[in-house]
């Protein structure tokens, strides 16, 4: 009974384990987000694996410190926020979301004057940086882009069995600035042709019609 009891939780871990995560969203969202006229798109968080970071393969020859990285997280971080302007602004033009979206560089032009950082954005109360922007609500994500190394001349990529690019969105009511709902969307690449940035725009592409204000008609 007692091996019976341990099989079946073996199998209750497996299956938690490869079970894909839900989509959160507050119960009282489509209340919540009925409010939102104004949207702010902050910087996102962008990660690069260790074992890219360390790779002696990459091209451009040795390894660079740890403050080249750091540099190289912020500059993605702000490509993956114009990126997700550029997608969602498109579905604004076609009428798919019916919000104001402020622009990317006014965003990041009132958070330098009110001195608070890319780097500070993750630990800041949400309804302070909306009084900041002056919006109604705040989209921001996390993207963790893991490459191996292929030690092939060709520097470093992706291959058929790993890495990949995993993008989670979450959207904050300004006013509580509470999580009203986040999701995770991934891509894995299909041809040598699949760069790092390829596969991150394709998961904000997603997104931009999958999230609390696109409207299907």
């Amino acid at each position: 009974m007692k091996k019976q009891s341990l099989r079946i939780l073996s199998l209750v871990v497996l299956f938690s384990a490869c079970m894909k995560p839900k989509t959160f969203m507050v119960d009282n969202y489509q209340d919540i987000t009925s409010t939102h006229q104004k949207i702010a798109i902050l910087p996102f968080q962008v990660n690069f694996n260790k074992e890219y970071k360390e790779s002696p393969y990459r091209r451009g020859g040795p390894r660079r410190d740890a403050n080249y990285w750091v540099e190289q997280e912020r500059l993605a971080a702000l490509d993956m926020q114009k990126e997700m302007f550029v997608q969602l602004a498109g579905q604004v033009e076609k009428g798919r979301i019916v919000k104001v979206l402020q622009p990317f560089t006014e965003t990041n032009n009132l958070l330098a004057e009110a001195g608070i950082t890319i780097y500070d954005l993750p630990n800041t109360n949400k309804a302070k940086i909306a009084r900041v922007l002056g919006v109604d609500a705040i989209m921001t994500g996390t993207t963790d882009i893991v490459v191996y190394p292929t030690g092939m001349g060709m520097g470093y990529g992706f291959n058929s069995r790993q890495g990949g690019v995993n993008t989670k969105c979450e959207v904050y009511d300004g006013l509580a600035g509470e999580l009203i709902w986040s999701d995770t969307i991934s891509e894995r690449p299909n041809s040598q042709f699949d760069t790092p940035s390829r596969l991150a725009a394709g998961t904000l592409r997603q997104f931009a019609k999958h999230n609390p204000y696109w409207a299907k008609r």
